[in-house]
């Protein structure tokens, strides 16, 4: 069995919420960041967090590692989708511009989580998950 890394679970929460957010407030007056903020958000919560909760409690994680760990995660969920949906004969333009703008959006928001989750973790406050 692989060892297990503990995991500071208030930083992480705080550091997952504030990819989408730290976006969300310093781009909130253009109607392309709302939107990305208000689709994507959710998706990045739901998507990446089980992901980087289990990535993490097995291996030690550098702010980088979200990077590509977001990016991962979004292309897996999103780009079988939408070659589903293309195979299929039917409708896969808002999949396809999900899997586009995701690819920007989810390791920019991954990195932000990475970095302030290496600045806010604690040992003290660390358990496992």
């Amino acid at each position: 069995m692989a060892k297990r890394h503990l995991v500071d679970p208030v930083a992480f929460f705080i550091a997952m919420i504030a990819g989408p957010g730290v976006i969300a407030l310093l781009g909130w007056s253009t109607m392309f960041i709302r939107f990305a903020t208000l689709m994507g958000g959710p998706v990045f919560l739901v998507v990446g967090i089980p992901v980087m909760l289990n990535y993490m409690r097995r291996h030690r994680v550098a702010p980088y590692d979200w990077v590509w760990l977001a990016l991962l995660a979004h292309v897996v969920v999103f780009l079988p989708l939408t070659l589903l949906g293309a195979a299929s004969g039917g409708r896969t333009g808002g999949l396809a511009i999900f899997l586009f703008f995701g690819c920007f959006f989810a390791p920019l928001w991954g990195g932000i989580g990475g970095f302030r989750y290496a600045v806010l973790e604690r040992d003290f406050y660390k358990q496992t998950l």
